[in-house]
């Protein structure tokens, strides 16, 4: 489904774009995060802030987090409002043990959406660069990766890990491998699922934006024109159904 603002170009007579590198958000994008890994991160979590004192079975922690959770899907809150709830002495020290269990809850099997492989195929077979990036705590990350078979498939060029504590930002990746590869940035796309995120960093260095609106963000609307995708889509598969020229007409065999 494409923005008011991308009809109006297409409807302008701007050609069809030319795509020769695509940048892959990696959760929620590539497989399905929210119900894979959301879940067991906050059981995690439950049973860290448990461990470090909170008086309350680790079930019930877990329970409170999934109902904060649903009003607070961006963690803006989530553990303060559960550290209160539960009257911790020291609701900013329990906090941070949740915050930093959350987001290091072990990698156990994870399974890539099924349209994923083949988009990628498709497009590798037709000369298109694709990476992906990803956000987080690198180990996590790598992690990740390898649980999903992503860091040794040929279809993918490299694989970039923006972190938590800004040492390489989303913007910052895009930049890298932009400046890799060589390629203008209006013959670059991005696929994500968050707006003020991955789409921002794209829209802000003139790339194309496409957002796959499912799992843990679905519920987050653009805040501004900055944060307005191109397209968005709610299967991966759907991106090469997309009004794009996607590398050269012909795979490569």
């Amino acid at each position: 489904m494409p923005s008011s603002s991308y009809r109006q170009r297409i409807l302008s007579g701007i050609q069809t774009p030319l795509i020769r590198c695509v940048i892959f958000d990696l959760d929620d994008t590539l497989y399905d995060c929210f119900r894979q890994r959301v879940g067991p991160s906050h059981r995690h979590a439950a049973e860290a802030m448990v461990q470090a004192g909170l008086k309350a079975s680790v079930e019930a922690v877990y329970r409170a987090r999934m109902r904060a959770f649903r009003d607070d899907p961006m963690l803006r809150h989530i553990d303060a409002v559960v550290s209160r709830q539960f009257q911790v002495d020291d609701p900013q020290a329990m906090s941070n043990v949740a915050h930093d269990a959350y987001f290091n809850c072990p990698v156990g099997k994870l399974t890539l959406f099924a349209g994923t492989l083949p988009l990628l195929r498709f497009l590798h077979e037709r000369g298109v660069r694709n990476f992906v990036v990803s956000f987080g705590e690198p180990h996590i990350q790598h992690a990740k990766a390898r649980a999903l078979g992503l860091d040794r498939e040929p279809a993918i060029d490299a694989i970039l890990y923006a972190d938590r504590g800004k040492i390489l930002t989303k913007e910052g990746a895009f930049r890298q491998i932009r400046e890799k590869t060589g390629f203008p940035a209006q013959e670059m796309l991005v696929v994500g699922d968050r707006p003020m995120s991955e789409i921002k960093a794209g829209k802000a260095l003139g790339m194309h934006t496409v957002r796959l609106k499912r799992g843990e963000f679905k519920v987050q609307e653009p805040t501004g024109p900055e944060e307005q995708p191109d397209y968005v889509i709610r299967n991966i598969g759907e991106l090469k159904k997309l009004p794009f020229r996607f590398g050269n007409e012909q795979p490569h065999h």
